[in-house]
């Protein structure tokens, strides 16, 4: 695709920095929005904001460093996030544990600032994967299908000239289609903190599927990788936090 958007000069742009920023501003007024409707400190939200981006960034990139240290020619590659290569359940982890640790200390509410967070995260997310179909990261298996996309990009992460499946750009359809669901979800919820479940379902479940077409190592009984099985836990965590909200909401 095109892993490099311009150059001026020395300086090089990368489409997935691009779409990365992207993301985060169209997540960031989605949420700062649905936090106004729930009424949520302005000024809170936002600096939980960026401390979880920052948190999530690292996680990511660490998680992709040890995933394929070939990338990184030295220690310091682990910060150009901007060329491409992030681990979603990196991001996640380390995200999760920094939002939760600074609402439970600035005294925000965890299940409905969750519930508005999944859907603006799912929003920044698809336009990542938007800006991992331009750069090639996280591309799919070999195929020889119409639907099949070619990389020819020397800068491309992908194998060049090879047709592939196009588990990108359906990876960005999907989960701006999650995005999507989890909102009207959201206006009809029976408790705070199920949309943060539903989340969990949706995601896991598609994230399940897509991996028996992308070029990851099946390591599990040569069928499954290591994200099919953390999908898995995804999926059973999702419904008995849908459970748990409904259940603890009608006794209150």
């Amino acid at each position: 695709m095109h892993p490099i958007l311009f150059k001026i000069g020395p300086f090089t742009v990368y489409t997935f920095g691009v779409m990365v920023a992207i993301g985060i501003i169209c997540a960031y007024f989605i949420l700062i929005k649905l936090g106004e409707r729930e009424g949520i400190d302005k000024n809170a939200l936002s600096d939980l904001m960026i401390w979880t981006i920052v948190s999530g960034f690292i996680g990511a990139r660490v998680f992709f460093f040890f995933y394929n240290p070939q990338y990184f020619k030295s220690f310091w590659k682990i910060f150009y996030f901007w060329e491409g290569g992030l681990v979603w359940y990196g991001g996640f982890l380390f995200g999760f544990a920094t939002a939760l640790f600074l609402a439970k200390r600035w005294n925000i509410p965890i299940w409905k600032t969750a519930d508005i967070a999944v859907i603006a995260g799912e929003v920044g997310l698809a336009f990542g994967r938007i800006g991992c179909t331009m750069a090639g990261c996280c591309y799919g298996k070999e195929c020889h299908s119409r639907f099949a996309i070619v990389f020819k990009d020397p800068h491309s992460a992908a194998p060049l000239n090879v047709p592939l499946y196009p588990t990108e750009p359906v990876s960005a359809v999907a989960n701006f289609l999650i995005a999507g669901i989890l909102y009207l979800l959201y206006k009809r919820r029976k408790a705070p903190g199920e949309i943060f479940g539903f989340y969990f379902i949706f995601y896991g479940i598609f994230r399940f599927l897509i991996e028996f077409w992308r070029a990851t190592p099946k390591e599990f009984f040569g069928m499954l990788s290591n994200n099919q099985i953390l999908s898995v836990f995804m999926v059973l965590f999702g419904i008995a936090i849908v459970i748990y909200r409904r259940r603890v909401y009608k006794k209150v």
